[in-house]
């Protein structure tokens, strides 16, 4: 006869498996996120094609010519073509002997000439071990030529 706890167990455990993988499977099925473009220049919209794209990227946060943009809200932002400054940070982890929160926050600034009709990605990354090195890097995305900064080895 089987003991009537390990039927409860069994059961729960095909309960948690089967939420959980319906839970991951509706988590895939969603499609990609969607695109929020942060119009930053006065006056009215633009056709893309007279405007330069940047991407967050790995940016987590990132200032604009003075103004913040934060990734949580905005995938991308429009600007002017033209020369501007650009500083983001991203947080990396690390190890709890560099770091004991497990994580660093680096950031850069740039001063970049962003041409129409082209879309960039701010980039970063780091090396591992002690004495680890951080690189942060601007991109063209259709080509990913390094615009600014250096790209991680």
């Amino acid at each position: 006869m089987m003991n009537p706890l390990d039927r409860t167990s069994r059961f729960r455990a095909v309960l948690f498996w089967g939420v959980f993988s319906c839970a991951g499977f509706s988590a895939c099925a969603s499609g990609p996120e969607p695109v929020h473009s942060y119009k930053l220049y006065t006056g009215q919209t633009r056709p893309v094609s007279e405007l330069a794209v940047v991407q967050m990227g790995d940016a987590g946060a990132a200032e604009f010519n003075g103004r913040p943009v934060y990734r949580q809200d905005w995938s991308d932002v429009h600007l002017l073509p033209g020369k501007h400054e650009i500083r983001w940070q991203t947080e990396f982890g690390v190890s709890v002997m560099i770091e004991p929160s497990g994580f660093a926050t680096h950031g850069r600034r740039f001063t970049v000439e962003l041409d129409a009709g082209e879309v960039y990605s701010l980039r970063s990354g780091r090396t591992t071990g002690p004495g680890y090195r951080v690189f942060f890097w601007i991109e063209e995305a259709s080509t990913g030529a390094v615009i600014a900064g250096t790209r991680k080895p």
